[in-house]
């Protein structure tokens, strides 16, 4: 393990060797870049930038951030900031911004150059160290004109590249310098017989062209920054206007920038502190989501710069065929290590969409006040020191010692103590015996807090956790880490991002954070770990906060036997009582005899309470059984799913005394224990015993009361469910071990979970996420051979189903291809069966774009169905509406209608028919008649869908507001607009809320948006829309998945047509349009064929933009476009839209080429007029009524832009003219702005 990784993500780093406060302000030097705090770890850098020094002040690169009194000034981002960013380096720049300094001698570009130069001297050791940038009025000028010049020579690259986020200070984006102070300062510079029109002030006139200037170059390329502006609400003294107004101040960028109105400062005192006051929190909590931002951001430029992992390959594909059965089941099941996907997932927890940020306080334990806790005084008397200890660097503390000891019971007595006298702080608790635990509950905060991730961020959940937790604003917690036994749980990197609320985990992106990275120390914070390894502790722990658990006094044990000795048992009734008198001297002997551990004990009082059995009868039993008890602890089996917990003797002894009591007793509960052993310990529903066969309701009940009097097992915090300690649940494993028994109630466990595991549906989520980690668990377990091949199956077979549903495609692809494995082993299995997990890894493979293997096996299954049960059979017409499906996805649009019809007019049911084989069915041909273009006719469809969708599952269920999403995405085809973004936004917000903002579905939608707010011309938002759904692609999916490519090239399109629809063909836009279209064609070719209409479509959208930008021959475009228009034409027909699009797109190249060859322009002049009759006669000239089409209009203009003077142009000028002098027109550019996004197959 890498200890000092861990120490790093969780440990602040000592800050000194660095000037103090008081020698930075004595320092004379006017230029450099130094460190003023350098932390051995850190994780970010800030450079600090001031602004203009227009009154020659000495060291005024340290005074701009410095308040207080002379001799204790406070340098904030020295002697403040590191107590809530210890792991951030400060560096100061300084120059010479003197008002008076000679013209010649400085403008800003020269000192953004110089910053650039000593910047990437002092990064060489880690160029790739996220950016961020703090400047104060000119400062921010300076930073911004870098930050251009980074970006566009190659020699800073690392910078841009680095550089994340911003926090500006009264900086004057568009100029504007208070006049005033324009006046005193150019006063000023006369007296010294200088120039005050030199190179800082005429950067900062209000009429100066400068900082615009800078500004616009900066706003180009500043997509993936986050900003924060920070702008002066008062005057300074003696002036009476402000000196760089609000509307300088600010950016005007739309989510990525927050601004900030500082009421009571000035321009001066906008940015020093001497207090950590209100005014200085709410700057550093700005400061702090800047840094988080810088954080995530870089982790995801990491993870776009790695190339995606292959996918694991097919049995088909490793099978040498030599291997035995038992051999290749070990591969479908065992291999853990590429099973990516944690056990955590359950909608135990509100959606994310539906919560709202709530400051608390919070009480998240998961345990109930323990009534009988007794004794450790003195380290309960530690952790009270610990938690009044006011030492920002003293706030974590580890509990050690052995398992069983009470460390977890200590922590709770703690917990209960703290809120009593902590009323306004909370508390959270934290399961850490694995990753997949800790994440869990981590994912728990999020929901109970109601932390949701922000439409415009692209963080994932647990870092949202880890900010909230560093955010003062949300109060001061403590928070218990319980079984931090393993290093492996805090190294292990975070193999999900949570949505919905939910652990849902998208292995498609490389995972890029430590768990230990979400488990923040601040000052308002403290954390408290339990674990059984001391070396664990030292590291976790703050020094000296190390607490050593023993074993109990003699007073305590005794006291602690004899009250539950005396204790009445819940499943008693009112005659029974506790009526055994207990001698003090024989209790203390059984403690002794037990080591004073706890859990010892009270398995111990528990055993003698239920059997009324004498002390030292007790005490006898015991000698007598440590000769079975050697034998136990010599076999030393294989532990359970790795657990490496050590059971004390003592322990193990009264445990043994108590199962065989339990045994004479209760048999049926020994059997229920046994099969609970191979279930995770916490959270077991009570409900999954219900169909235990061989058990009735009655006997189940009293088997569960047995084993919580005997504290075998005890009630969860939810009142359905129920834990296991892990020592015990060990303990029957070594038992069962030695009696040849794992196997048999393994095997017993796998049943269970393979008949109650739901079927993935959407309506069973909450249960499948609650019984995911039980699930797991079980498929881990090394103990199945071929005969258990059909349980594992049908388990793994849901799984996939579940993670499929719920968008985790990666995860449903391994699970859904080990199922197809191990029912194959199964040579009893019925054909059916057979072939039903076939087709749930058909509909996997359709979401990973590996069509041709989903299409072979489709046709496999449809006639292996037709064969077996005939043409008419429900699976038959089953599999093949799915045949159909995968037709669709590959472009077969002719083929596909014509077999759903068939399917269609098999099933021979009205539209009244609500099942759901006829919805499927109904909606594949749906998505068929949206493909080739029959949108009025695929309305109609929609419109009767929808009633049918309502009716069976109401308005929000996934399937019902999929079916919106398809109506609105028709609506925009047939110029809706209006109603289309109605939809798609009622939509988008409904699936947020039910399915999560990041499932594939919901992402659709918000792009179907985009795509509405692009067509109406509201480009600053549609881009926004699309850069947010191709993020999260990228987050989600990964960079190579179709969604993703899609996603780029619909981001192209809005890019593009914003160029043309403002005329600037040579902005930066179309270039950025033509890398998304380069990538997105590169990507799609591999996945779909190449005469699949979505590649051809991508194709065309390359020729539009690379055209535009003479950025290849004409005659080379030609030939390209002229291949996309023939197979266009044969794929989709003539008046397709996209088949329109490219006789457009080749009309346009042709004319481009008609300057000395009449053949061009006649050509390209035949395909404009074939381009407009074909619009004029579908869609027409207008939607909606009365609304002008503007792709038909603009065909029109392309018509007349290539008619010579004459009487047909003439024609269709004037009636051009009267259209639009009837019914108006908005203003545009003079090329096809109304291009639009392709139509792509996005994987309905």
């Amino acid at each position: 393990m890498n200890i000092a990784k861990l120490v790093r993500a969780i440990s602040p780093a000592p800050r000194d060797g660095l000037p103090s406060t008081q020698e930075l302000l004595k320092d004379p030097t006017t230029s450099y870049l130094k460190n003023i705090t350098s932390p051995a770890n850190a994780e970010v850098d800030i450079v600090a930038v001031h602004g203009l020094n227009w009154a020659n002040a000495p060291a005024f690169a340290v005074r701009t951030w410095t308040a207080g009194d002379i001799g204790q000034e406070k340098l904030w981002l020295k002697d403040m900031l590191p107590h809530r960013l210890p792991h951030v380096r400060v560096l100061l720049y300084s120059y010479n911004s003197n008002v008076a300094f000679h013209t010649s001698q400085v403008v800003v570009g020269d000192i953004a150059e110089d910053l650039l130069r000593k910047l990437a001297k002092k990064r060489q050791d880690s160029p790739d160290r996220p950016l961020v940038f703090v400047a104060h009025s000119l400062g921010g000028l300076v930073v911004k004109r870098a930050v251009v010049k980074a970006r566009n020579n190659p020699e800073y690259s690392s910078i841009s590249k680095a550089t994340k986020s911003f926090a500006f200070f009264a900086t004057p984006h568009r100029g504007g310098l208070g006049a005033e102070v324009g006046q005193a300062a150019a006063g000023l510079i006369r007296r010294l017989g200088m120039n005050p029109r030199n190179g800082i002030m005429e950067a900062l006139r209000k009429d100066s062209h400068i900082a615009p200037e800078i500004n616009s170059d900066f706003v180009d390329g500043q997509d993936n920054y986050r900003i924060c502006s920070f702008f002066e609400c008062k005057p300074m003294p003696g002036l009476s206007a402000l000196v760089v107004e609000r509307r300088s101040a600010i950016l005007d960028l739309g989510p990525s920038e927050t601004r900030i109105p500082c009421i009571n400062a000035n321009h001066s005192t906008i940015c020093k502190f001497a207090l950590e006051d209100e005014s200085y929190r709410e700057i550093i909590d700005e400061i702090e989501s800047l840094v988080s931002w810088a954080i995530s951001a870089a982790d995801v430029s990491k993870c776009n710069a790695v190339p995606m992992i292959e996918a694991s390959p097919s049995i088909s594909e490793t099978d040498s065929g030599s291997e035995s059965n038992s051999s290749l089941l070990d591969k479908a099941i065992f291999d853990d290590d590429k099973l990516p996907f944690t056990t955590t997932i359950g909608l135990r927890r509100p959606p994310e969409s539906t919560r709202k940020v709530r400051r608390g306080p919070f009480f998240l334990v998961p345990l109930p006040k323990n009534s009988g806790f007794i004794g450790q005084s003195q380290v309960l008397h530690r952790l009270k020191e610990f938690a009044t200890c006011p030492d920002a660097l003293n706030n974590k503390a580890a509990l050690c010692g052995l398992g069983g000891i009470g460390k977890s019971q200590i922590a709770l007595e703690h917990a209960f103590w703290y809120q009593m006298n902590n009323p306004d702080h909370s508390i959270f608790w934290i399961e850490a015996r694995n990753p997949d635990q800790l994440q869990d509950s981590l994912d728990m905060i999020a929901a109970h807090c109601r932390i949701s991730r922000p439409e415009d961020t692209r963080l994932d959940m647990l870092e949202l956790v880890r900010t909230w937790l560093l955010n003062p604003n949300n109060g001061s917690w403590l928070m218990i880490i319980d079984g931090a036994d393993d290093m492996h749980t805090f190294t292990s990197a975070s193999p999900t991002n949570s949505t919905n609320g939910t652990s849902v985990p998208m292995q498609a992106l490389p995972a890029v954070r430590e768990l230990g990275h979400y488990l923040p120390a601040p000052s308002h914070g403290k954390l408290l770990f339990t674990t059984n390894n001391r070396s664990i502790a030292e590291i976790l722990a703050s020094k000296g906060q190390v607490v050593e658990v023993k074993s109990m006094g003699h007073a305590d044990a005794s006291l602690l036997l004899e009250k539950r000795l005396t204790e009445k048992p819940v499943h008693w009734n009112d005659e029974q009582s506790a009526h055994q008198i207990w001698r003090e001297d024989e209790l203390q002997q059984l403690a002794k005899k037990l080591d004073h551990i706890p859990l010892a004990l009270v398995q111990a009082a528990s055993y003698l309470r239920e059997t009324s059995l004498g002390t030292i009868d007790y005490l006898q039993l015991l000698d007598t059984n440590e000769l079975e008890l050697t034998k136990i602890l010599e076999q030393n089996p294989k532990a359970i799913d790795g657990d490496t917990d050590h059971i004390s003797d003592a322990i193990m002894l009264t445990w043994t005394l108590a199962i065989e009591q339990i045994e004479t007793q209760c048999r049926p509960a020994v059997e229920i224990f046994s099969l609970l052993v191979f279930f995770d310990s916490q959270h077991i529903p009570e409900g999954l015993l219900r169909n235990l066969q061989g058990f009735n309701g009655q006997m189940i009940a009293r088997s569960l009361r047995v084993l919580t009097a005997y504290a075998f097992i005890t009630v969860g915090a939810q009142t359905d469910t129920f834990n296991v300690h892990r020592l015990v649940q060990l303990a029957m494993y070594k038992r069962l071990s030695l009696l040849g028994l794992e196997r048999k109630w393994a095997v017993h466990a796998l049943a269970l979970l393979s008949q109650e595991f739901p079927d993935g549906s959407y309506e069973s989520w909450a249960m499948c996420g609650i019984l995911l980690p039980h699930a797991t668990k079980i498929l881990r377990l090394g103990l199945y051979g071929p005969a258990e091949a059909s349980l594992i199956s049908a388990l793994q077979s849901k799984m996939s189903w579940y993670f499929l549903t719920r968008g985790a495609f990666e995860q449903a692809n391994i699970l859904s291809q080990r199922a197809l494995v191990n029912r194959g082993l199964d040579l009893g299995a019925k054909p059916e069966e057979v072939l039903a997990v076939k087709s749930r890894r058909i509909m996997v493979l359709q979401k990973l774009a590996k069509y041709d293997e989903a299409e072979n096996m489709a046709q496999a299954v449809w006639k292996e169905f037709d064969s077996l049960l005939g043409p008419k059979h429900e699976h038959t017409l089953q599999s093949l509406s799915l045949l159909s499906f995968i037709y669709q996805e590959q472009g077969k649009y002719a083929v596909g209608e014509k077999v759903i019809r068939r399917i269609l007019k098999t099933m021979g049911r009205s539209i009244e028919a609500d099942d759901t084989e006829m919805l499927e069915a109904r909606a594949r041909l749906e998505n068929i008649l949206y493909y080739l273009g029959r949108y009025e006719e695929a309305e109609k469809h929609i419109d009767e869908t929808i009633i049918l969708y309502e009716k069976k599952f109401g308005h929000k269920h996934p399937a019902t507001l999929h079916t919106y999403y398809k109506l609105a995405r028709v609506y925009y085809w047939l110029g809706k607009y209006e109603r289309a973004e109605k939809l798609g936004v009622d939509t988008w917000t409904s699936q947020k809320e039910v399915i999560g903002a990041d499932h594939p579905d919901t992402l659709k939608s918000l792009y179907e948006v985009a795509n509405n707010l692009q067509a109406q011309h509201k480009f600053a938002l549609a881009e926004s829309y699309k850069r947010d759904t191709y993020r999260s692609a990228i987050r989600l999916v990964g960079p190579s998945h179709r969604y993703t490519l899609l996603a780029a090239s619909s981001l192209a399109s809005c890019l593009l047509e914003a160029s043309l629809f403002e005329n600037r063909a040579s902005s930066r836009g179309l270039a950025e349009a033509e890398d998304l279209y380069q990538l997105s064609l590169n990507g799609l070719e591999k996945i779909f064929r190449i005469n699949h209409p979505t590649t051809i479509a991508a194709r065309t959208d390359y020729c539009i933009v690379r055209r535009l930008r003479s950025s290849a021959q004409l005659a080379e475009l030609e030939a390209e476009e002229k291949d996309n228009l023939k197979k266009f034409k044969v794929i989709l027909g003539k008046e397709h839209q996209l088949t329109l699009k490219s006789r457009e797109s080749l009309s346009r190249i042709l004319w481009a080429q008609q300057l000395g060859d009449t053949s061009k322009w006649k050509k390209a002049l035949k395909h404009a007029k074939e381009v407009l009759e074909a619009r004029e006669k579908r869609p027409g000239w207008f939607r909606e009524g009365t609304i002008i089409r503007e792709e038909t209009l603009l065909a029109a203009e392309l018509v007349l832009e290539m008619l010579p003077e004459g009487k047909e142009r003439q024609k269709l000028a004037q009636k051009v003219s009267s259209i639009v002098a009837a019914h108006g027109l908005r203003e545009a550019g003079d090329e096809s702005y109304g291009t639009g996004p392709s139509k792509e197959n996005d994987g309905e």
